[in-house]
């Protein structure tokens, strides 16, 4: 075969390696660009999944801290209550405590969000209540998704576990003050096979049980 024959050959050979490197060296930027793009897509759905519990725990938080609360105005209303009657002679005393007892043990069967009477004007009570609650949830649900915006997923994630924590606590100090009203409630049932003397006392025990109970406050 004659030079020039060879020379042809060669270029076209030479030709051929480059454009198929070119092709190759596309397609790997082209991969590379769609992995980067799908990893990115995992790392969104991560942050969005721990900002979406983030917000359940929130409001979980929220309404065990409310049911708390209630409890414990239960527990303190029960102790100003045995303190205010103690300047009474023993007789009206007596009529007291137990009144004191049924009422706080009514206060834990009733739904405090129910508590707005009967009749049309109960129910534009109840409707109130609602529309109020509903727009103090959506302006609270704002105010954390600003907030959790602003927060990286690590942060997220450390500030779930901190809600989880002070949710178990909540619940534990809310089971606590039920545990004792129920305790009460049975122990009032119990009282009414004695006489006048020894229910006075049982009445006065069972109710000191609940207001001088260190996990109920």
């Amino acid at each position: 075969m004659n030079a020039p024959a060879m020379d042809a050959i060669g270029g076209y050979i030479t030709n051929l390696k480059t454009s198929v490197f070119e092709r190759l060296s596309g397609l790997h930027q082209r991969v590379g660009d769609s992995s980067m793009d799908f990893w990115k897509e995992d790392d969104d759905i991560a942050t969005d999944e721990v900002r979406r519990e983030n917000e359940a725990l929130s409001v979980e938080l929220e309404a065990a801290q409310r049911e708390h609360k209630k409890l414990r105005q239960v527990v303190e209303q029960l102790a100003r209550e045995y303190d205010e009657a103690k300047e009474l002679d023993p007789v009206r005393r007596y009529q007291r405590l137990k009144g004191m007892a049924k009422r706080t043990v009514l206060h834990l069967r009733l739904d405090p969000d129910k508590l707005g009477g009967g009749g049309e004007a109960g129910g534009i009570v109840g409707l109130a209540q609602g529309c109020k609650s509903s727009t103090s949830h959506s302006q609270g649900q704002k105010r954390r998704e600003e907030r959790c915006s602003k927060m990286t997923r690590q942060d997220v994630h450390a500030d779930n576990a901190r809600k989880t924590e002070q949710l178990r606590e909540v619940k534990r100090k809310c089971s606590i003050i039920r545990d004792l009203i129920q305790q009460l409630e049975a122990s009032y049932d119990h009282s009414k096979r004695y006489l006048l003397p020894q229910r006075y006392r049982l009445l006065k025990d069972m109710i000191k049980n609940v207001t001088q109970d260190d996990l109920s406050r």
